[in-house]
């Protein structure tokens, strides 16, 4: 399901890359995971086998990357080489199953964003710590707000949202042009990009140090913070076996962050100023502080991430979008479950 939504969200018939017809960081991002999806030994072993398009989407971009060989041949650790050395793993039995397949009907939207926004839409809902980041950011920067998006009554897999959204998942951000992207981080970069700059530095090494935050939020620290810790409190998920050891994990795992990008007297990620990178970890931070959360859990948020959640709420105009929203903000949706 996954790549057969990626396919209709950015794969098209006329066009030979991601983004159109040139090549981007996307397809350097996206070709390492599709060429082992495609070669033979894979297709053996797992049973899952590329869509025509996807896998001539291989064969066209692999002689366009200067480095792609680097997966064929890598004196025994490429791509290529470690799967294919794995053979004591067993033959796949069964019918094949064909993934990718499907294909967007137009591609992906390019060109400059509206200028003047002030009614843009971020589809979610308020208790959903990754939405909020796209929610507080577009109003701060004064170009929309949230359009509820019930994932309770099934409102993200309607087929008009799914038109907008193939991967039926919250945040998505549509402008008033009807211009659509989601993923919270993705989104966030879009605003700072084009509405708010001084929220994403100007430098390539700031622009990096706080996408760097930015994916380790969405990913490792997600994955114990969000995952292990609140969202069981919350019942978007069910408790881990051993509460004690995730709260262990998530502890360390914020001790490395604040190691990598809070230490040396550095106030937010990208120094005295709140970033994207803000925007995006308070509201994770903010619902691990819960009294619910630690009352159910036992995990104590670090004084240094107390404080750093304290500061950055403050530089945030509509910081009280986590306390307030008619029953469902973070903080209402938190004590409910008390």
């Amino acid at each position: 399901e996954a790549l057969d939504n990626f396919a209709k969200a950015f794969v098209t018939s006329g066009s030979k890359f991601l983004a159109g017809n040139k090549l981007t960081i996307a397809d350097y991002k996206v070709l390492p995971f599709l060429f082992g999806l495609s070669l033979p030994f894979v297709q053996k072993k797992s049973g899952v086998k590329l869509a025509p398009r996807l896998a001539q989407y291989v064969q066209d971009i692999m002689p366009l990357m200067k480095s792609s060989g680097i997966l064929t041949s890598n004196g025994g650790w490429s791509v290529k080489e470690f799967v294919e050395s794995k053979t004591d793993f067993p033959d796949f039995v069964g019918t094949s199953l064909v993934v990718g397949e499907g294909l967007a009907s137009s591609g992906v939207q390019t060109g400059a964003a509206k200028k003047g926004e002030t009614a843009a839409k971020v589809y979610a809902m308020p208790a959903s710590a990754n939405s909020v980041a796209a929610i507080v950011c577009a109003m701060d920067a004064g170009i929309g707000g949230m359009e509820f998006c019930n994932l309770m009554e099934g409102a993200h897999l309607k087929p008009e949202y799914l038109a907008k959204n193939a991967f039926h998942q919250i945040p998505l951000y549509e402008d008033s042009e009807g211009y659509c992207v989601a993923e919270s981080t993705a989104i966030l970069r879009h605003i700072a990009t084009n509405y708010a700059p001084s929220l994403y530095p100007s430098t390539p090494q700031g622009k990096a140090m706080v996408d760097w935050a930015m994916d380790l939020m969405s990913g490792t620290i997600y994955d114990v913070l969000a995952v292990k810790v609140f969202y069981p409190v919350f019942e978007f998920a069910a408790p881990p076996a051993d509460q004690a050891a995730e709260n262990a994990a998530c502890l360390d795992l914020l001790a490395k962050y604040e190691q990598a990008f809070l230490s040396n007297g550095k106030k937010f990620v990208a120094g005295n100023s709140i970033s994207i990178a803000e925007y995006k970890a308070v509201p994770l931070l903010y619902a691990c502080l819960q009294p619910s959360v630690e009352k159910k859990t036992g995990f104590k948020m670090p004084a240094r991430f107390v404080k750093y959640v304290e500061d950055a709420r403050k530089e945030m105009m509509n910081a009280a979008f986590m306390e307030n929203a008619g029953g469902y903000s973070i903080k209402e949706y938190a004590a409910s479950k008390a």
